[in-house]
């Protein structure tokens, strides 16, 4: 078998999960050689009970192994693990790192911005409001957007990156066919077609147990480089993801609110407690994209046909900040109309976007 299918079958084995497989990997090197370890080597360690023995053993069956697998990428669904060369980068760093992933669409670029946005399902018009335009703002500077789907801030978050253009990537606490809420079933697969993807550690057919939503929430911090909490309780899964990141060294942001307000609690005690406010989008970005220097990475390299020169120079000065329209004709030494013009053709290839009257941005 190849090194792919030894990961798969150890992956997916019945009631064998992620701390049974920490202490199979504190004695062995790999999933090979845990497929040929003998059964009663694997008693003698008592390292995993009678059942998960049987077990692993019954699920030993190359053939299975192998149809399984191709199935599932048949389905468009690829299956990454820890030596994958496409596993992510942020998640290797992490306590708790999952062995393997299921993905359907993409995974984050390892060297492009993410936030993660969380907060309560039950939201307020003020938190769905302050989640459209903060996620609408870091969306439009190529930041993606990680969060869990759920119902309130995360679906919110989710539908405001794509609706401004940008990506998004959702960490379910289920299987990748078992969509969780139903209700966000369409949002699913839009997030797949806009160039986003649909994450999770978990076999397919799993459903969505209660205690594997706190467990995935270390994943949707874990994928971000910060985290904004839009509204939480005070006691909240929320602030589950919150602790995940700070144990993970990440900046956290809440967003304030009123001292009466049950769905504030969660983020004052957090401000108070030292979290980053959400002042404002202008002073999130200048914090956390001026920290980061976004500036310091190169423009994607756009290949542009002979005839569209004059659109590269245009495009080349367009930076993730934003720039008026009469700036980028001055420094182009362009017509107004000219500029408008390869702004525009600019804007149909999804290289910039407008993000106010005549301000304009570089989305790749």
């Amino acid at each position: 078998m190849t090194t792919d299918e030894y990961w798969y079958w150890l992956c997916n084995i019945e009631n064998v999960w992620q701390q049974d497989l920490d202490r199979l990997f504190s004695i062995f090197d790999s999933p090979e050689e845990i497929y040929k370890v003998q059964p009663y080597q694997l008693k003698e360690l008592k390292i995993l009970t009678a059942d998960q023995i049987k077990a692993l053993y019954r699920s030993r069956n190359e053939k299975k192994i192998v149809e399984k697998l191709n199935k599932l990428y048949k389905e468009g669904i690829r299956f990454v693990h820890k030596e994958s060369s496409d596993f992510p980068e942020r998640l290797k760093i992490i306590e708790g790192c999952p062995y393997s992933l299921y993905v359907k669409g993409q995974l984050p670029d390892n060297d492009r911005h993410a936030a993660g946005v969380v907060g309560a399902r039950s939201c307020s018009r003020y938190g769905r409001e302050m989640t459209e335009v903060f996620t609408k703002e870091l969306a439009v500077r190529g930041v993606d957007i990680i969060s869990g789907m759920a119902h309130g801030i995360d679906s919110i978050s989710a539908r405001a990156a794509l609706d401004a253009g940008g990506r998004t990537f959702a960490v379910l606490g289920s299987g990748l066919n078992v969509i969780y809420p139903r209700e966000n079933i369409e949002l699913y697969y839009e997030i797949i077609l806009k160039g986003g993807g649909i994450i999770s550690e978990y076999p397919l057919d799993t459903p969505p147990l209660g205690w594997q939503f706190p467990h995935r929430n270390r994943l949707i911090s874990g994928l971000s480089d910060i985290l904004l909490v839009m509204e939480a309780r005070k006691k909240s899964g929320t602030l589950i993801t919150a602790g995940f990141a700070l144990d993970q060294g990440k900046d956290v942001y809440a967003l304030p609110g009123r001292v009466d307000d049950p769905l504030s609690e969660g983020c004052n005690k957090m401000i108070a407690d030292g979290a980053g406010v959400l002042l404002s989008p202008e002073y999130l970005i200048e914090d956390f994209l001026g920290r980061y220097a976004p500036g310091s990475r190169e423009k994607a390299e756009i290949i542009f046909a002979e005839d569209e020169q004059d659109i590269k120079v245009i495009y080349l000065l367009l930076d993730r900040d934003g720039m008026d329209i009469n700036d980028i004709a001055a420094k182009a030494g362009r017509p107004l109309e000219d500029v408008a013009a390869a702004l525009t053709e600019l804007e149909l290839k999804g290289l910039t976007k407008e993000i106010s009257r005549g301000v304009y941005v570089g989305t790749k």
